[in-house]
């Protein structure tokens, strides 16, 4: 059983992490097909492995190809569309993945300084203690975005596993 579970492993991982960033479920399973398969696959191929219906497999692999974690590919001769998932960190980092990150980060900036904003004038005990929350959360938040744009400048996987091995000895 070990292939099986390992499959299962990875298709429930990516699974999770797609309904951490707010997707469905399916959106991770899908991935998570083309990532094992390593071959392009057609709709129906998709929704025979991730056991959704064809209608679900085709709306969320409009946002895999939204945010440039699938492409669509032509075989010769072949009218069907067929998927592959984008395994290279530079396609990662290139598509719109990372920016919708980047927009979630700056939201949450733009939503943490008008709370800031909203406490101007106010004063108490509660209200200091709600402000340096906001300026942690604030701290942290920009911590975040310098991260994500620093990793975002890497050409590939391997430049950035190198500098951030030569800095941690």
């Amino acid at each position: 059983m070990g292939i099986k579970e390992a499959k299962k492993i990875i298709m429930e991982t990516f699974a999770n992490t797609a309904r951490r960033l707010g997707q469905s479920e399916l959106v991770g399973y899908i991935y998570g097909a083309l990532f094992l398969s390593g071959r392009p696959m057609s709709l129906g191929e998709i929704a025979e492995i991730t056991g959704y219906s064809l209608s679900h497999v085709s709306s969320a692999m409009r946002v895999l190809e939204g945010v440039g974690l699938v492409q669509r590919v032509k075989k010769p001769g072949d009218r069907k569309a067929y998927f592959i998932a984008t395994k290279n960190f530079s396609e990662w980092r290139s598509s719109a993945f990372y920016e919708k990150i980047l927009r979630d980060i700056d939201e949450t900036r733009e939503n943490l300084l008008r709370a800031l904003k909203e406490l101007e004038h106010e004063k108490g005990s509660e209200v200091e203690e709600i402000k340096k929350k906001l300026e942690i959360a604030l701290k942290r938040n920009e911590v975040a975005r310098k991260l994500l744009t620093l990793i975002m400048q890497f050409r590939s996987e391997e430049e950035l596993l190198h500098v951030l091995e030569k800095c941690s000895k």
